[in-house]
């Protein structure tokens, strides 16, 4: 019998994308999910939305007030019902191995409590696809990649980087002990809005920087990706998409209409 995934999804105002996201969701070759949802208070049609599926795989809790995606995530956790746990924000997508790929993973690795995938970055501004090369064993994949093991882990919801906390610390005691699976299987969307929560968690005072150096080792790399979420962070779109090009000059890059053929079934509105 196979092991059940809890797929957790945190919302707010997605109306745009909740409906893509969750199709990549029902579409996975791996299918003894639940997918559930919390959503925080959202204003627009997203929960209508969601609802339309139809599916008894979606679950949805809504609150009263925005608790954060932290506080969702946690909330979620304590419903969930699978072997194992995937993290999926809400307009983010999955390519359709991406559960099955992790599941045998872990169930031929009893010791590994986690893994990730490659992930193809989004810029939806510019409909471009950039692939997000990793090394195979690392302290942080990207957030939405990720599967662990249902065994009582919790996120700490005072970090800023509750993610990158609950994977370097939690998960990995800051070290390489996450292994991230070669293929890329996961697309997270720099929306066009810049309206990610990922670039306006982001804050020039001392109280982020404290909380960044505590959770990262001091050092050259660290110093430098420090500055480059300020740049994400503050800099013009313009800016942003140069520094970009320079620093991923040599990654695999795909036009949205590319990828589309590459991957028929997937909806990437």
């Amino acid at each position: 019998m196979k092991n059940l995934v809890s797929v957790l999804v945190v919302t707010h105002n997605s109306q745009k994308y909740i409906y893509s996201t969750l199709n990549s969701c029902l579409q996975q070759e791996y299918q003894p999910i639940e997918i559930l949802i919390f959503d925080n208070n959202s204003s627009d049609n997203t929960v209508d939305i969601i609802h339309k599926l139809k599916t008894s795989k979606v679950k949805v809790f809504k609150s009263k007030r925005n608790i954060g995606p932290y506080g969702g995530l946690n909330y979620l956790i304590n419903k969930a019902k699978g072997k194992y746990i995937a993290v999926l924000d809400h307009d983010d997508l999955w390519l359709p191995p991406k559960l099955k790929e992790q599941v045998n993973y872990l169930d031929t690795r009893p010791k590994e409590i986690c893994c990730g995938t490659q992930t193809y970055i989004y810029y939806e501004h510019k409909n471009i696809l950039i692939l997000d090369k990793k090394p195979l064993r690392v302290n942080y994949v990207n957030h939405i990649s990720l599967m662990f093991r249902n065994i009582g882990f919790k996120y700490d919801e005072k970090f800023t980087f509750s993610d990158e906390h609950f994977e370097k610390i939690v998960l990995g005691g800051n070290s390489s002990k996450i292994h991230c699976i070669p293929n890329a299987l996961s697309i997270h969307r720099i929306r066009s809005d810049r309206n990610n929560f990922s670039r306006n968690r982001y804050k020039l005072n001392m109280a982020f920087i404290k909380e960044y150096f505590s959770i990262n080792p001091i050092g050259i790399k660290t110093l430098i990706n420090f500055i480059g979420y300020m740049v994400f962070r503050y800099s013009p779109t313009s800016i942003e998409w140069m520094l970009i090009n320079i620093v991923k000059r040599r990654s695999a890059k795909y036009s949205l209409k590319e990828f589309k053929k590459m991957h028929p079934n997937l909806i990437i509105n």
